[in-house]
């Protein structure tokens, strides 16, 4: 009875671990995105070189697409654990 007490604990853990790594890097995504948009507005301001502004908001638009992808990757690693630990 301990040993499966023991073990659906650490699996429990193991789940929140990887679902805060992925929580944070959403975050940091999110972070990042809102900075290159921030600059690339900047940047779009008169006497300022447009073209990096074109690049960061390119840049900040393809990292749009990274939340979705990081929600994919981390449901796949949580669905992974569960079969292997059965």
């Amino acid at each position: 009875m301990n040993n499966a007490i023991t073990k659906y604990n650490y699996k429990n853990l193991r789940k929140e671990k990887i679902r805060r790594f992925y929580d944070w890097l959403s975050i940091a995504n999110d972070i990042a995105v809102g900075m290159e948009f921030l600059v690339g507005s900047f940047l779009f301001l008169p006497n300022h070189n447009e073209l990096d502004g074109v690049y960061l908001f390119i840049i900040g638009s393809s990292q749009l697409l990274i939340r979705p992808m990081i929600n994919i990757v981390r449901r796949a690693h949580l669905f992974l654990l569960s079969k292997i630990n059965r």
